[in-house]
């Protein structure tokens, strides 16, 4: 029973490592977007691979996202036009801030 133990013990070590490792390496991304009322969804892109980005208030935060090279796009309401942000690079385990976007008519 107690070797039991100790080998579920260790399992669960390696599991939780496992975890804490993809954490590391996972990154996020902010961005502000005004008129935040005008916005009718945001889009992070890399590459193939798009996630639909959700917010409040113009605030837009995603917390789990791969590291490399992404571009924010940005769907808005008429008469504003769509507007894309130039594409980034992150970093693993970094947290970039890309400021503002305003939207033009």
């Amino acid at each position: 029973m107690r070797n039991a133990m100790v080998q579920l013990c260790l399992v669960l070590i390696g599991v939780t490592s496992v975890h804490a490792v993809k954490l590391l390496q996972t990154s996020s991304l902010h961005i502000t977007i005004l008129p935040a009322e005008e916005v009718d969804k945001v889009w992070a892109i890399q590459g193939k691979d798009s996630i639909k980005m959700v917010g409040i208030d113009g605030e837009y935060y995603l917390s789990t996202v791969n590291p490399g090279r992404w571009q924010i796009h940005v769907e808005a309401k008429k008469p504003y036009r769509n507007a894309s942000f130039e594409e980034v690079t992150i970093g693993p385990g970094a947290e970039k801030d890309l400021g503002g976007m305003k939207l033009k008519k």
